[in-house]
């Protein structure tokens, strides 16, 4: 199975955005997504004990210098796995390690950061809910949505940066801002809509009580992934980009139509994916398309 075919089976909507990317970005774009992609197969490993899936976790993040993964026997991992797509994936992470260890130093000191930051989010998730399966608290939810997608958000910005130099309108300070924010409401969306389904399995990320308030949180950090998407300058870009934030909103629409218990998550549709993909085509063009977008899609 190739790296491409690894995306395409694990990425989903995301390969999308990858491949719209300018050429420039693609690669370390791939990259981290695979490599962050790869840290949250091994700590989903249910056939593992938790202890062991935060030891190979503090095992990446301490070998975040270093040219080999620590402690890192793939075979092992593979073994624990029936989706051929992961087990490619897993069996492929020392290359992909040693890939980020011989990069040019600015990608991999973005990469360092930001897999540093959702490495410590993978384990925390893991040891909270072995000590307590409750809800998180508001400060907990805070920090972990910035640590696995914020930061993410961040890196995105700085990479846009890196490779195509003066990307948006806005200040770099302040897309660095709004890039946090886009990061964390698409995984607010993610954590309402699959909410039912992961306190099933003992991971209550957010109360019943408090869905309409995280709700109104991840519509407020959507907005400001749109003007995110609004200021960017390089009308390819500025598409790739509007794309996660239009499934978002639609995502958010349907779980709140499917109501707060509905236990299957509610996805958008291949079909309905496809449609909004040709109705963003404008946005390539002008960035004004992107507030009726945004509209069109909320309502």
């Amino acid at each position: 199975m190739t790296e491409q075919d690894i995306l395409r089976r694990v990425a989903r909507s995301f390969y999308l955005t990858l491949r719209l990317l300018p050429r420039s970005m693609r690669a370390e774009a791939s990259l981290g997504y695979l490599l962050a992609r790869s840290t949250d197969t091994l700590a989903d490993v249910s056939t593992v004990d938790p202890e062991r899936r935060v030891e190979i976790l503090r095992a990446a993040r301490a070998s975040l210098d270093q040219p080999l993964f620590a402690d890192y026997d793939a075979s092992a991992w593979v073994a624990s796995l029936h989706d051929p797509a992961e087990r490619a994936l897993l069996a492929g992470l020392p290359g992909l390690w040693r890939r980020m260890q011989t990069g040019e130093e600015g990608s991999k000191s973005r990469l360092h950061r930001v897999l540093e930051h959702i490495l410590e989010g993978q384990v925390f998730d893991l040891e909270r809910f072995q000590v307590d399966p409750g809800p998180l608290r508001a400060d907990e939810l805070e920090r972990y949505i910035y640590l696995v997608a914020g930061s993410v958000g961040e890196f995105w910005t700085d990479l846009c940066a890196a490779r195509l130099g003066q990307f948006a309108s806005a200040s770099h300070e302040v897309m660095r801002r709004r890039g946090r924010a886009f990061g964390e409401g698409l995984q607010l969306v993610n954590i309402l809509r699959d909410r039912v389904m992961d306190t099933a399995l003992g991971r209550c990320y957010v109360a019943a009580a408090d869905v309409p308030r995280w709700r109104k949180n991840a519509v407020r950090l959507l907005e400001e992934g749109g003007e995110y998407c609004g200021a960017v300058t390089i009308g390819r870009l500025r598409y790739a980009s509007l794309l996660p934030a239009l499934l978002g909103f639609r995502t958010l629409a349907l779980t709140e139509s499917a109501g707060e218990e509905a236990l299957t998550p509610r996805k958008v549709s291949r079909r309905e994916l496809r449609h909004w993909m040709w109705r963003a085509l404008p946005v390539w063009a002008s960035a004004t398309a992107v507030p009726r977008l945004l509209q069109a899609v909320r309502t």
